[in-house]
């Protein structure tokens, strides 16, 4: 996948290296000027990768949390790779 822009790779790097658990205050990892770029960066890491690759959003943008993939799940898309 080609990313659109270089700003977005860096979200996408950020969002790979990123530890289940880990929650994020996006107003403290993100410039005012760049917040509305970086959410939708992550909208389209979640849309990109099987079970939004482990990070998912508050009901209200704020904050952002990486979770574990169970294995399981994983293991489902080996068997059936077009659900």
């Amino acid at each position: 996948m080609t990313l659109p822009d270089k700003y977005t790779e860096t979200v996408f790097e950020f969002l790979d290296q990123a530890q289940p658990d880990q929650t994020f205050v996006i107003e403290n990892i993100t410039k005012v000027a760049t917040r509305k770029q970086f959410i939708e960066a992550v909208k389209l890491y979640i849309q990109y990768y099987p079970y939004g690759g482990g990070v998912e959003f508050n009901t209200d943008y704020t904050k952002i949390r990486k979770f574990e993939v169970p294995p399981e799940a994983l293991q489902a898309l080996i068997r059936y790779p077009n659900i």
